[in-house]
């Protein structure tokens, strides 16, 4: 019966949007959910499956595009984090379009994330992986679920997420932040856009 009220309490954590508010114990309720991906004490390997769903971009600052990721396939590389600090490893997640112009790329260590949009041959994301990696970005809830031996990832957005060039740029033109940040190019992710990632163990 507990269990049962824990995992309620936990889908109204993540369910929730922008008003939520992160005190320990929904830090607490997060760790607890992450952990319960069966990848989570995995510190190395490299699995696949595919993705569905699709996500609504606004690009040009007026130009609309749905993008479709129905059945495509997906991958996830799980790199170890030698030191474990806050983490035994980084989980990263690739899929794209059905077209395969676009791909889609989340990065998760401790609470931190980090996604990101390779859109027309530009790197756009959110996110941050830093510090003491505790503090997910708002606007993306991120469900684990598994049946068997297959893992379902949900990343929804529940409100609109700027993405932005500034972190490539910095990392391929060796710039500072703030020369990024003048030079970055944007695209937004509307509010209601979903994928699914499903991973076979």
């Amino acid at each position: 019966m507990k269990r049962s009220l824990l995992l309620i309490f936990i889908c109204s954590v993540l369910g929730s949007t922008s008003s939520l508010s992160y005190g320990q114990s929904i830090y607490d309720s997060l760790w607890i959910h992450k952990a319960s991906s069966i990848f989570h004490k995995i510190d190395t390997g490299k699995y696949s499956g595919n993705s569905d769903g699709n996500i609504n971009i606004i690009y040009d600052s007026v130009k609309t595009l749905t993008l479709d990721f129905k059945s495509s396939a997906a991958e996830l590389s799980i790199v170890q984090d030698r030191g474990q600090i806050y983490d035994n490893s980084t989980k990263r997640y690739f899929t794209s379009t059905t077209s395969g112009k676009t791909f889609l790329k989340y990065d998760t260590y401790a609470l931190a994330n980090f996604l990101t949009i390779v859109f027309n041959h530009e790197h756009y994301s959110v996110g941050s992986i830093d510090g003491a990696c505790d503090t997910p970005m708002r606007g993306l809830t991120f469900n684990y679920r598994h049946e068997n031996n297959t893992e379902y990832l949900t990343l929804t957005a529940t409100e609109s997420l700027e993405l932005t060039t500034a972190d490539h740029l910095v990392q391929s033109q060796d710039i500072n932040y703030g020369e990024a940040n003048k030079l970055a190019k944007s695209i937004t992710l509307k509010k209601g856009s979903r994928i699914i990632l499903r991973i076979s163990k």
